[in-house]
């Protein structure tokens, strides 16, 4: 039984079936969820995740059922373990957005079926998917790319530096604060294809293809870290240093005038609607390759 908990589980070929998936319902949409019941569990706000699945499940004839946790007997007395099991009796998958990774865990040693990471504190897989489909299908190819990260160490970032053992020649060179860097650093240590930088570095943005960022501060943050970061913003005089044929990448939702202003973001280096466009693409390959 398969499992899209994080990219890091995934083999090359598991990683590749989902984006030749993706592409291939991208213009010839099948029935391969038709009758099958999948619940959507969202402990956190959502618009791009929850509505690309919605419309995915629907596109490929399957059913989706929106749960709220708070409704069940769960949040009386019922066990974790009795309520994802029965959970199971009724549904052919789950797609849940959590504030706790360990959740997921827990989810999938009781529900026992396929199960859809829709985002947790420690990854986001499924942005991950659908920034290297956007990219290669914006490219034309998924090697010999420079991409720069530009703000905080967040899940997006980290599903997205996963992806990079599936990759050839393309590198991630990390803008961030030393003091965020400093609590992360050891979980970097077997990635080589990134490198980390406390300053701009205008040799490094000049040779860029994609320049991305997300929010300052992600909603489990107990510190507000735009004072560390404000540098990072990506704005007019950064895209600037950039070559005129890169691009601009955000997972939305963005805060303007924090880590990107409107000029940027609307400009016409932008394509953070066609990555919005492309979540629902990357959601009908996941759920295909999942074989429900």
């Amino acid at each position: 039984m398969k499992n899209f908990l994080n990219i890091s589980d995934l083999s090359k070929t598991d990683f590749n079936q989902i984006l030749d998936y993706s592409d291939k319902l991208n213009s010839n949409l099948d029935n391969c969820l038709k009758d099958k019941n999948i619940g959507l569990i969202f402990e956190k706000n959502s618009t791009r995740t929850r509505l690309s699945f919605q419309v995915g499940i629907k596109q490929l004839k399957g059913n989706f059922i929106d749960i709220r946790l708070e409704d069940l007997n769960l949040n009386r007395f019922e066990s974790f373990e009795d309520t994802f099991e029965v959970m199971a009796c009724y549904l052919d998958c789950l797609v849940i957005r959590t504030t706790s990774h360990k959740k997921l865990e827990l989810a999938k040693k009781y529900f026992n079926k396929p199960i859809i990471n829709a985002l947790s504190d420690l990854s986001h897989p499924c942005q991950a998917i659908s920034d290297i489909f956007t990219i290669k299908e914006y490219f034309g190819r998924l090697k010999d790319i420079n991409i720069i990260w530009m703000g905080d160490i967040n899940n997006v970032l980290m599903s997205l530096i996963e992806t990079l053992d599936f990759l050839e020649n393309v590198k991630i060179d990390i803008f961030t604060d030393k003091s965020i860097y400093n609590n992360y650093k050891n979980k970097f240590n077997k990635f080589d294809k990134i490198k980390f930088h406390f300053e701009i570095n205008k040799e490094v943005l000049s040779s860029a293809n994609c320049i991305m960022t997300d929010v300052f501060n992600s909603m489990n943050d107990k510190i507000d870290k735009e004072p560390l970061l404000k540098k990072f913003q990506v704005n007019k005089h950064i895209m600037s240093l950039l070559p005129a044929k890169s691009v601009f990448m955000h997972c939305l939702p963005a805060k303007i005038d924090s880590e990107v202003t409107s000029d940027v973001i609307k400009g016409n280096q932008s394509i953070v609607i066609q990555q919005a466009k492309n979540r629902m693409v990357a959601q009908r390959g996941i759920l295909k390759w999942l074989e429900i």
